[in-house]
């Protein structure tokens, strides 16, 4: 009791510990462990598929295997279905297998584009003509059964899987496949390094206007922070946006204002006579231009 205890509290400690995190380090001993065992079911396409095969390392292997159809199941971590044409056999050294793959469906291990994939060769998809199988396992041992109709079958275990899977709980990685050592080293997620000395090796262009804007301005009283002389401020702002644009303004002359026309008003007015009456002459006094002329009834 006091061992399992102990062994909990240790697993405990170093996944707190770890450079990636606990979500991180427990992520990848997962995978570490899926990465121990293959198993894959094919279907052939028509009768495209015959042949058997048995394998304990590269060294001690034998069969040869035609195929041409799906695969459905999981190699190591990557899990989907493999589109897959090849031809494989040989004897123990010189054994030899020219394989097409095609992802028709497939979990982030089984993705090309992916950092994972590119960080190292996995040999999860193969596309080329490859000494041994091309899964880059010397030590697997594996067997398939492919008859000509009927699905076949393909199992397995990588050896050196298991040992990766027992040293990663001390956060050591020998097969270079944890997704926090990948985030880590990989050049899709390095980080560039920004520091104030990188920022200041491209100088601005206009270093002269650069090296004159640091000058402080004139701080006479009075003149550009005095409230009270209000109308001189509009003039020196014209004066400097002048001087900034190389032109004069064209100054505007003010407009003379328009005097109103004066209204020449009679000294006596007469008031108008009443209905039936005779209009009565004007007096001898106001001058001729001013009074109307007017004609008597005869």
């Amino acid at each position: 009791m006091r061992r399992r205890l102990f062994m909990i509290v240790f697993l405990c400690v170093i996944a707190v510990s770890a450079p990636a995190g606990i979500v991180s380090y427990f992520r990848d001993r997962g995978a570490d462990f899926l990465d121990i065992f293959l198993f894959r079911i094919s279907a052939p396409r028509g009768a495209r598929g015959i042949g058997f095969r048995a394998r304990a390392t590269a060294l001690a292997q034998v069969g040869a295997v035609y195929f041409e159809g799906e695969h459905f199941g999981i190699d190591r971590r990557g899990i989907g279905v493999w589109e897959e044409h090849r031809k494989q056999g040989g004897i123990s050294l010189l054994s030899f297998s020219s394989v097409e793959n095609e992802i028709v469906w497939g979990n982030y291990f089984l993705k090309q584009d992916t950092p994972w994939m590119r960080f190292q060769e996995r040999g999860l998809i193969r596309n080329d003509i490859y000494w041994d199988d091309g899964r880059k396992q010397f030590f697997s041992i594996n067997a398939e059964v492919q008859p000509s109709i009927l699905p076949g079958l393909e199992i397995g275990i990588y050896p050196v899987e298991i040992l990766d899977f027992a040293v990663g709980f001390l956060t050591l990685d020998p097969q270079n496949d944890d997704l926090a050592r990948v985030q880590k080293y990989a050049p899709e997620f390095e980080e560039k390094e920004t520091t104030p000395t990188m920022e200041l090796k491209e100088l601005p262009a206009d270093f002269e206007t650069l090296k004159e804007s640091t000058v402080p301005l004139s701080h006479e009283p009075g003149k550009f922070h005095s409230m009270t002389n209000k109308a001189e401020r509009p003039v020196e702002s014209l004066k400097t946006m002048t001087d900034m644009q190389g032109k004069k303004p064209e100054e505007k002359k003010p407009e003379s204002p328009v005097e109103p026309a004066k209204v020449i008003k009679p000294k006596s007015e007469t008031p108008p006579a009443p209905v039936g009456q005779p209009v009565p002459t004007p007096s001898k006094n106001l001058p001729a231009s001013s009074t109307p002329a007017t004609k008597g009834k005869s």
